[in-house]
């Protein structure tokens, strides 16, 4: 995921029309209170304005990495004979480049905010090394801290960590305030994105200093990052309409033709202006006498492929084709492309007959590796690489992919295995480097099918959402307490809750109860009075109560009451695990895809939230969408995201699962459950959604803490009363604490660089 974009990637695009449209509301609204990208201010010398503040800059260590100099022009990068190659000394090494995307952000920040300080920085980059990662991909212009410290790194190395600079383009101004896009050529645009460049180029060599501006790094750059710049890749994801927009406005229009980049006879006007773009970061790289690959950013929406079988119109409505630009012979660093591409989604990637059919070179039918072989067959002659590719350890999901390529309930495990088959689906069909998504779990990120239910967005970044899969790309994982030893582990045992002075109490009908929480979860302990846990024969039922309202009474517990309305219901029924259920009147999915939207069956007493049905809690993945190719519908999709798991939070036991919701040992039980399935908007503030059918909307209003009730049965057996529910509030916080750990995929990864690191160094491939 990336540093400054707040739109539409692979994995944020909004499967449901109206829930793609009220994206585009709110952020246009200024839900996000980060600035993305625009003009920066003019890039200055300190003596441009005596008395300007600027970062003290740390002495700058030598570059050791050997240089080519040829007609006055250096080159450390360059392509060579169709791949991305760097100089040794004597000759251009060849290689597959493994490499990583890092975010910028640390929990309780958004990117504009440039948290990371140079202390994370020299703790990450060795990591990267450890992981055998070749290559650095960052979005957009980092803090001057980040270039110091790959300088000092690299100094050090033999093997320097190579950096892939993006340079950010103007994505809401593209877009324009009503999401219909904007023509690309006007001066608001060219110029913002043209300074952009500049300021970039500047800060790689070492020579800006930027002056503060809301979302912008700023500062004085004065480590000269140049030699480790394995390529340039320039601009975000093109939002169809802009491209489609702009192509309208200026039809007719000659080819750009650049000193250094041009646009071919065939190029689209969307492609001239790319042209110039590239044109222009290339006369900045001049001035400073170097010269490195060039490319630009693009995904499969697109994409110069036909995709027949593609059910919405925008993921298929227009191209970008790297083909129809080229260098000129004055750029001798040479060209390349550059794609975002997800197995998951849009829809053609696993749809079109084609992928479907296609076999690997392993004899398997993959449709990914198809898309890939047919993307690699289009660009003859240039090296190609997929600048972002991944798969997320997330406790939700958003969309279904074939092969067990979701986008999202993956254990960490099967993250890295996921991960590694796909890297060697793309070094298979001939590409030239793999940059996965993505270094550190962020917790801004935000994804289709939950953002409407993290309200107020501004506070999103506090805590952590374990349904959002966006939240948790990275093989990094990062989590709740300053230190590993202070995180609340579901594993049978209480020393963690006496670390924070709790015991469980009687909570009648046989049970002992304890309740605390962190950034993340809910926690409850249970222990029982006589006896161990045997879900074989007990039945257990939970109830939460966290706002006015509900049922006290549940068709899925019959003979039980409650002594307040509930929202959600927990049920451990004898031999069929545990599932967690919304209260009919209080589900935003029912409410949302069934009253209002009518995509799922829906009956009108599911508004009554005194009615005690307890429906099963889902996630939407997909609407109903019409495949213009085989002219069927494919169905609406959803997932019972309610269901608990299994397991272990601690990652140095056996039975650990990042997913687990719960974990028994003799007498006690031990839950955790992630606050968005309790109905928690915010958390960090205390509040929940109110129901829906009341204000026709999600709206977060506060709430006092919430309530929990436990009631123990045997299977067969009923309960007229549940005991007294037991009382929970936490304090409200505005920075959250949070540790980092690798996770489970990290050790995967790191074989899997090496892997194809050895297979292609120093060599040509076949």
């Amino acid at each position: 995921m990336s540093s400054r974009k707040n739109f539409r990637r692979p994995r944020q695009i909004p499967y449901v029309f109206l829930s793609f449209l009220s994206l585009i509301v709110l952020l246009l609204a200024g839900v996000l209170v980060w600035q993305l990208a625009g003009p920066a201010e003019d890039t200055q010398t300190a003596s441009d304005e005596p008395g300007t503040e600027t970062s003290p800059v740390a002495s700058i260590p030598p570059v050791t990495l050997p240089i080519f100099e040829e007609g006055g022009i250096k080159r450390t990068a360059s392509v060579v004979d169709g791949q991305l190659a760097i100089y040794d000394g004597t000759d251009w090494k060849k290689s597959f480049w493994p490499g990583i995307n890092f975010g910028a952000t640390t929990p309780g920040h958004y990117p504009g905010q440039l948290s990371p300080t140079k202390e994370d920085y020299m703790r990450w980059f060795p990591q990267m090394q450890e992981m055998n990662i070749k290559a650095v991909r960052i979005y957009t212009i980092l803090p001057p801290d980040f270039y110091q410290a790959l300088a000092e790194f690299n100094a050090s190395q033999e093997e320097p960590l190579m950096l892939m600079q993006g340079i950010w383009s103007p994505e809401e101004e593209l877009i324009g305030e009503d999401a219909n896009g904007r023509n690309a050529f006007s001066a608001e645009i060219t110029d913002s994105f043209e300074q952009e460049i500049r300021d970039a180029a500047a800060v790689v060599h070492g020579k800006a200093d930027l002056k503060e501006s809301p979302g912008h790094a700023a500062g004085t750059y004065a480590a000269d990052v140049s030699p480790y710049l394995l390529g340039w890749i320039v601009g975000t994801e093109w939002y169809p309409y802009a491209v489609q927009t702009t192509n309208e406005a200026n039809k007719g229009m000659k080819p750009y033709v650049g000193q250094y980049f041009r646009a071919k006879a065939e190029a689209s006007p969307f492609e001239s202006w790319l042209a110039r773009m590239l044109d222009t970061l290339a006369k900045e790289e001049m001035k400073y006498g170097w010269q490195h690959p060039v490319s630009f950013t693009n995904w499969v929406t697109t994409d110069p492929l036909d995709h027949p079988n593609e059910p919405l119109e925008q993921e298929d409505l227009v191209p970008v084709d790297p083909m129809n630009l080229e260098p000129t012979q004055a750029w001798t660093a040479g060209y390349f492309a550059a794609y975002h591409v997800y197995p998951y989604y849009p829809d053609s990637l696993r749809r079109d007959q084609k992928y479907l059919d296609y076999v690997n070179s392993e004899g398997k039918k993959d449709p990914y590796a198809g898309y890939l072989n047919e993307l690699r067959a289009h660009h003859k002659g240039i090296p190609l690489i997929i600048a972002e590719f991944g798969m997320p350890s997330s406790r939700g999901i958003a969309h279904y992919g074939l092969l067990g390529r979701s986008q999202g309930m993956h254990q960490e495990q099967q993250q890295g295995e996921l991960n590694a088959g796909m890297m060697k689906q793309i070094y298979n069909e001939d590409y030239d480097g793999a940059l996965l998504f993505e270094w550190q779990d962020e917790w801004f990120k935000f994804t289709w099918n939950t953002i409407e239910l993290e309200v107020p967005g501004e506070r999103r970044a506090m805590w952590r959402n374990r349904l959002t899969n966006e939240e948790h790309f990275g093989v990094v994982a990062i989590e709740p307490e300053e230190k590993a030893e202070d995180r609340m582990v579901i594993d049978g045992k209480t020393d963690d809750w006496k670390s924070r002075g709790l015991t469980a109490e009687d909570a009648g009908n046989g049970l002992k109860m304890a309740i605390t929480s962190d950034s993340s979860d809910l926690y409850v302990l249970l222990q029982k009075e006589k006896g161990n846990w045997d879900f074989d024969k007990d039945e257990l039922t939970l109830g939460f109560d966290t706002t006015p309202g509900g049922s006290t009474s549940a068709k899925l517990a019959p003979g039980i009451t409650f002594d307040g309305g509930q929202e959600f219901l927990a049920r451990f029924k004898a031999g069929k695990g545990g599932r967690l259920y919304v209260n009919s009147g209080y589900d935003p999915f029912t409410w949302l895809y069934g009253y209002k939207l009518k995509s799922v069956p829906y009956k009108a007493m599911y508004a009554d939230d005194e009615a005690g049905i307890f429906l099963p809690w889902k996630l939407a993945l997909n609407r109903e969408l019409y495949l213009p190719q085989t002219k069927v519908n494919a169905p609406f999709e959803a997932y019972d995201v309610g269901r608990l798991h299994w397991g272990t939070n601690d990652p140095g036991s056996d039975k650990f699962n990042n997913l687990s919701d719960w974990y028994l040992d003799g007498d006690t039980l031990e839950l955790r459950i992630p606050w968005m399935l309790l109905g928690f908007t915010d958390p960090s503030r205390l509040q929940v959604w109110k129901y829906p059918y009341q204000t026709e909307s999600v709206t977060a209003i506060d709430t006092d803490g919430l309530a929990v009730s436990a009631v123990l049965s045997q299977a067969g057996s009923k309960m007229s009363a549940a005991p007294a529910s037991r009382a929970y509030v936490w304090d409200a916080w505005d920075l959250p604490s949070y540790h980092e750990r690798p996770k489970k995929s990290f050790d995967i990864l790191k074989d899997t660089f090496a892997e194809y690191d050895k297979k292609v160094s120093g060599s040509t491939r076949p």
